[in-house]
């Protein structure tokens, strides 16, 4: 949540491609040291774009700028775009907020871009990610939910959803690699 971001626990904002200038000149003028994730220990597959970071040692303030929904692969960490349907709702379905970042995901675009998060990026569900996926899934419709997850997960997507009605955070890694149905 906004209110534990720290240097360590960043702030990830979606913005969009055309507003980096923008963007740069904003952090630049409020002091903010830039990073890009590395392109040579890095491999960007179908559209996929690299971070940029703007952190603030002194304010212990870390945001992490990204342009596209992407994910690392399990196969060799590569970072892959989702589905295009996917990409577009995180931006139609958008929430006007009274916050600095404006816009924040709908319920079902947050409870799916959590998951893909957890499962491919930290390869694990981090008690955070867990309590917020518990506060979305009785407010988003389920058939929805499994539609857009299949985008992503393909067959595996009802029994995904299955382990997270019944709380089995513990076992969706590893029952997604060994997942044969397909």
């Amino acid at each position: 949540m906004p209110n534990n971001i720290s240097y360590e626990n960043d702030l990830e904002l979606l913005c969009d491609v055309t507003e980096k200038d923008k963007i740069f000149r904003i952090f630049k003028k409020l002091k903010y040291i830039h990073s890009q994730d590395s392109l040579e220990n890095n491999t960007y597959l179908y559209n996929a774009l690299p971070h940029d970071h703007f952190r603030k040692v002194e304010s212990d303030i870390h945001v992490d700028i990204v342009y596209n929904l992407s994910y690392k692969s399990p196969n060799k960490g590569e970072w892959v775009s989702v589905h295009k349907e996917l990409q577009e709702s995180i931006w139609d379905n958008k929430i006007k907020v009274n916050r600095f970042w404006l816009y924040q995901p709908s319920e079902l675009d947050e409870f799916i871009h959590i998951i893909c998060h957890s499962i491919f990026d930290k390869q694990e569900f981090k008690t955070k990610h867990i309590d917020r996926i518990n506060y979305l899934y009785p407010i988003i419709n389920k058939k929805d939910a499994c539609m857009k997850l299949s985008l992503v997960f393909f067959k595996f997507a009802p029994y995904l959803i299955e382990k997270i009605q019944d709380r089995k955070y513990k076992e969706i890694f590893k029952s997604f690699l060994q997942f044969t149905k397909y």
